[in-house]
Formats: C-alpha cells, sequence, structure tokens
C-alpha cells in the first residue's frame, strides 16, 4: 500500500513543483502571456472556454480515438498472430509496419485528403494507421517466445497450431500485448490531434490551431493540457484492464 501511495504522491508533487517553478519564472521575469503563459492563466482560460468551446472538440477528439482505437487492436492482433505462424509473411509485414510506425502520420494526411475529403473517417484512418504498428510489432515480440516445453508437450498431445496459440502463446504475451495497447495509446492520441490540424472539422488540434492562429496562446494551452488527459485517461484505462486480466504480474 505504501508503494502504491509513493506511486501516486510522487507524480504530483513533481507536477505541483513544476508549475510553482513555471509561475514564478512567468511572473517575476514579465513574460507576456501571448508568448508563454503563466499555469494561472492556462487554468482561467480552461474554465472560461471548456463548457461554451472546447468540450465540443473534446468529443469529437474522443469519439475518433475510440473508434480508431477499437478498429486498431483487432487488426493489430490479427497481422501479429499470423506473423507469429509463418516466417514468410513476418519477412513481408514487419518492413510495412515498421515504415508506418516511424512515418509522422502529419506527413500523411495532406495526400489522404485528396482522396478522402476532409473528414472524419481520415481521422479515425490516421489513427488506425498509428496504432496498428506499435500494437503489432509489440504483440509479436511476445509470440515468438511461447515456453518451449509447453509447446512440446501440447505438440506431443496432438495439438494444432492454432490450438498451441491460443493455449500457451497468446497467453504467456499479454504483458506484451498490453504494453503495445499502452503505447497505442499515446500514439493514438497524438496522431488524433496531428489530424485535426490537417484536416480541420473540430477536435482537440483543429481548436489548439486555431487558438494558435489567433494568439490567444493560454487558450492553446488549455486545449493542450485537456489533450494530454484524455491521452491519460485511455493509458490507464488499459493499465487497469491489464491489472485485471494479468493476476499474475
Amino acid at each position: 500500500k505504501m508503494k502504491k501511495l509513493q506511486s501516486i504522491i510522487a507524480p504530483l508533487v513533481t507536477v505541483v513543483i513544476i508549475i510553482a517553478i513555471w509561475e514564478l519564472v512567468v511572473r517575476g521575469f514579465h513574460i507576456s502571456e501571448k508568448l508563454f503563459p503563466a499555469p494561472s492563466a492556462i487554468w482561467a482560460s480552461l474554465l472560461k472556454n471548456f463548457s461554451t468551446v472546447i468540450y465540443k472538440d473534446l468529443f469529437i477528439s474522443l469519439k475518433n480515438i475510440f473508434f480508431g482505437y477499437i478498429i486498431a487492436v483487432p487488426i493489430a492482433f490479427i497481422i501479429a498472430a499470423v506473423c507469429s505462424q509463418f516466417k514468410i509473411v513476418t519477412k513481408m509485414i514487419t518492413p510495412i509496419l515498421l515504415i508506418l510506425m516511424i512515418t509522422p502520420m502529419s506527413t500523411l494526411v495532406p495526400i489522404f485528403k485528396l482522396n478522402l475529403g476532409a473528414s472524419a473517417g481520415l481521422k479515425i484512418l490516421v489513427i488506425i494507421l498509428q496504432v496498428t504498428p506499435v500494437v503489432a510489432l509489440n504483440s509479436l515480440v511476445g509470440f515468438a517466445n511461447p515456453p518451449e516445453k509447453n509447446v512440446a508437450v501440447l505438440k506431443a498431445m496432438g495439438c494444432k497450431r492454432w490450438n498451441i496459440f491460443f493455449r500457451v502463446t497468446f497467453p504467456n504475451a499479454m504483458p506484451q500485448v498490453f504494453t503495445g495497447m499502452e503505447l497505442g495509446c499515446i500514439l493514438g492520441t497524438i496522431a488524433s490531434m496531428a489530424a485535426d490540424i490537417s484536416v480541420g472539422q473540430g477536435g482537440l488540434g483543429y481548436r489548439v490551431s486555431i487558438y494558435a492562429s489567433f494568439t490567444a496562446t493560454a487558450s492553446a494551452f488549455a486545449t493542450i493540457v485537456i489533450a494530454a488527459l484524455v491521452g491519460v485517461l485511455f493509458f490507464e484505462i488499459v493499465a487497469t484492464t491489464e491489472k485485471l486480466v494479468i493476476k499474475w504480474k
């Protein structure tokens, strides 16, 4: 219990210290709010704009991230499962996944926009392309290293390839699968912001770009804070699910 309490208190204390130093520096050096707003100004802007403007964009981003994520994870799982069973497929698919993972989605959005137009579907597609590779590659790492003794026993009993996969390989790889899913929450949020900025049509990234264009820096920061909290929310949901599913971890 003490360790859990420390894991909660330590980050909170760090955040409080950073905010306090930030506030003192901005006020002490009289930095313009348009250049770098103080936390107090960001908080005031958040209270002012959330119920009138930001909440609408928050709903759009939550919806896009949710649908993109729940589509990406099963696709990633299937890709990783098939790759783990067939080496030739691994050699064919892995380079594509790596390219997608390291390619900034903001560079692809304008190209997709030419063919698909500015729509929520395009944003969801961007999130899928960002989340799928990281979940698939992390899952594949786990699937590639099943306990050899357990596999040998099941083979001796006459179990088939996919029977062994679901009885031994998949349960053993659950920590890596969840790690990929947690990383997917972070990358999905980032991809959502990038898509909002490039595509428009609402969303937290779109709202940040609008505020920035009018030098409403405090409001832009407030929206970024909300976006960060969205990423943390999705991450914590997956992390909590992991603790419930993997009792032995």
